[in-house]
This record gives C-alpha cells, structure tokens and sequence, in this order.
C-alpha cells in the first residue's frame, strides 16, 4: 500500500499531520475532523471537542511512530520497503522520533514551567508591570453572585490601578483571580460590568484554562507539525465564544454584553500589554488569511454571534 503513492504525498502528509506510515488513513480522518469542525461552527463545546480530536490524532501518529521505529529495530525492517525505498523511510522515521522526543521533552519542560513555576508566584511577582488594589464591595458581590449561579467557588477579586478597560482572569498562588481595571467600571455601566465578569466566570466553569492548557502542550508537543498552528489557536477562539454563551444565561440575555463589547470596541483607551485571556483582548483583530492565527475572535465576531443568540 505504501509504493502506491509518490514520494511527495508522504513528504505534504508528514508536514501537515504525521508520520508517512500513517499518510492514507490519515488524510481522511483529518478530513472527517474537519468537516465535523464545520458542520459544528455555532456549537462551541463539541467544536472544541472535535479540535482536541485532532490533536489526539497526530499525538497518537507521533507515538505510533516510535513504536514502529522500536519495533523495526528489534524485529528488523519490513519486507516491503524494497531497496530503492528504503532510504527515503529511514530519513523520515529518523526525522519523526527526533521530533516527537524534542516536543515531548519541550512539552514536558512548558507543564512543569507553568505548573510549578508562574502559577504559584504571587500576583505581584506573576505580572509585575500590573498593579493590584482591592476591588469595591460592588464588584465582590457581583462575582460571587456570578459564581454562585455557575455552580463553581468564587474566585478572589482585585482591581487594577489602569485607564485601560479590561477584565481578566489569571492564576497565581493556585488559585483563580478575577481582574478588572479602573477604566472597565469607568466605562461601563454597572450591568455590563457584570457581563464581563460573567464572561470570565464562564471561563472557570468551562475549565478553560485546562482545555486551553492542554491546547498549548499538544502545539509545543508538536511544534514540527504546521496544522498544530492553526488548531491551538482554533480551539481558544472556540472557547472564547462558548464563554459569550455561558455568560449571556449567567446574566439572563445578550443584551448587556452585546452593549458591554460594543462600548469596548469604540474605546481608543486601550492597552496590549494585558493577559491574553482578557475579555475585551483583541478589539479590532486582524484581516485576512492571517486570523486564523489568532488567539481571540474580533470583537465583531463575538457580538454578531450574540445578535445572532437574540434573534433566535
């Protein structure tokens, strides 16, 4: 079955997903996964599930292939790769395990950098060009009322001394904090605050930070495999409007954070320098073929889904 195919079908195959051993059932699971990526576009969850599907995929692919690599060299090379083949697979198996080993071992040193390293540090030591004040009794309320009604424990609160509107989440010392800005309450009235916050509640109740956490392992696991690229950033994308869902029944209705966004968009007090989870990150987006590298919908995006959520 191998022969069948030129050399430059295994050569596309081994760049886009996986080892050339797999080539012909992988091009029509990626294939599938696709499809099912598209068929699912406006149900968040199971897109992301379909995603995370095909990350498994070439995870399992790169695993394989240093099974089959131990194998060979234990058991002796197949039959059928004839001598004028032989070769050419012997660089690629040699080009596979050398990858899958160096995105295990980079993978492996991200988990424990994250893991034991940032998220234990402080606030202050985590993020310290941010400075955190103590939030008005307002805001407490309000995200411990957002908690409740998730069903989740409510994270602690602070505020930040900064004209730039934005509300975040972020782990330090083991724990979730929910962050928002001076400007954010500056800016907004007291209910679509709330929608922001709830967009951050929603995502503590959809474990986001591990689905995205585990996004980003299987990226770096598999940084010699350009769809990786594009699929982390998909499934944040993904997940960022399912927490827009999740917070529009948290506050009962689109209409405060379709408001909250659109106030946001029109904002020219806007700083980058803020975490990548921000709720309001990304206020513009960027054209083109290139978006698909984005980590963040465009803002446009997120409020023509929840006019969409309002019509129905």
């Amino acid at each position: 079955m191998i022969l069948i195919f030129p050399r430059y079908f295994f050569l596309i195959s081994w760049l886009i997903a996986g080892p050339p051993i797999l080539a012909f059932p992988t091009i029509y699971l990626l294939a599938g996964e696709v499809a099912l990526v598209f068929v699912l576009r406006r149900s968040y969850r199971e897109r992301t599930l379909a995603l995370l599907g095909i990350f498994g995929l070439m995870l399992f692919e790169s695993v394989f292939v240093v099974g089959v690599t131990i194998h060979f060299l234990a058991r002796g090379e197949p039959a059928h790769l004839v001598e004028s083949s032989r070769s050419f697979f012997d660089l690629f198996h040699a080009l596979d395990v050398g990858t899958v080993l160096l995105g295990a071992m980079a993978a492996g040193c991200a988990a424990v950098f994250i893991e034991l390293g940032k998220s234990r540090m402080s606030l202050s030591k985590a993020f310290p060009q941010i400075t955190f004040l103590n939030p008005p009794t307002r805001l407490e309320e309000m995200v411990k009322r957002l908690a409740t009604g998730a069903g989740i424990s409510a994270p602690d609160v602070r505020l930040i001394d900064s004209g730039a509107p934005s509300a975040f989440t972020v782990r330090a010392n083991r724990k979730y904090t929910v962050t928002v800005s001076v400007g954010l309450l500056e800016s907004l009235e007291d209910c679509e605050v709330e929608a922001c916050l709830a967009h951050e509640i929603a995502h503590l109740k959809n474990h986001d930070f591990t689905v995205r956490f585990a996004a980003t392992l299987a990226k770096v696991a598999l940084f010699a495999r350009p769809l990786s690229y594009l699929l982390e950033p998909a499934v944040y994308r993904a997940r960022e409007f399912l927490a827009d869902l999740t917070a529009v029944k948290l506050v009962g209705g689109p209409d405060a954070l379709i408001s909250a966004l659109a106030k946001l968009k029109e904002s020219s007090d806007f700083e980058l320098a803020v975490p990548g989870s921000s709720c309001v990150c990304n206020l513009t987006g960027r054209r083109g073929v290139v978006r698909i590298f984005d980590k963040h919908p465009a803002l446009e995006a997120r409020i023509s889904a929840l006019w969409e959520m309002k019509q129905k």
